[in-house]
């Protein structure tokens, strides 16, 4: 039995361009604040982060939209979990004044580990942050002026 080297290389870049596509394929798009669709509060874990306080000030984080919805992403407020996001969606919530943690963790199939940001906020203006994949599948939540 010969080998059909012309076939063997075929399927070889075949895969290399799949592989390829699938992770060019993983970069989110940004939405903007007015756009994102506010999470369920069916799917706030705690309501409390919900309600604005005398010294507390707001806090959004949306999820871009880009890849497919297979999983949510867990948002934290200080080390505690507070809702879960699917592409497109925002949490609106509120923290003391002052410099807190915000964080989102992949779920599912969605890699991504843990990550966090020091949010900076004040009752005079809103504390904005988009979770994202970038083009190398990099995870991340940062302050956003989208």
């Amino acid at each position: 039995m010969e080998f059909n080297w012309i076939l063997i290389m075929n399927i070889i870049k075949l895969s290399l361009a799949v592989l390829l596509i699938s992770l060019l394929g993983c970069a989110t798009t940004p939405v903007p604040t007015q756009a994102a669709r506010e999470v369920s509060k069916s799917r706030v874990y705690n309501l409390a982060f919900l309600e604005p306080k005398e010294g507390f000030g707001q806090v959004i984080v949306k999820r871009d939209e880009g890849l497919v919805p297979v999983c949510n992403t867990s948002v934290f407020a200080n080390g505690v979990l507070l809702t879960d996001l699917a592409p497109g969606e925002k949490v609106t919530f509120y923290l003391p004044e002052g410099e807190q943690m915000v964080g989102a963790r992949a779920n599912g199939i969605c890699g991504g580990g843990l990550v966090e940001a020091k949010a900076s906020v004040s009752r005079s203006r809103p504390a904005v942050f988009r979770i994202s994949y970038g083009s190398a599948s990099e995870f991340s939540i940062q302050p956003t002026t989208f």
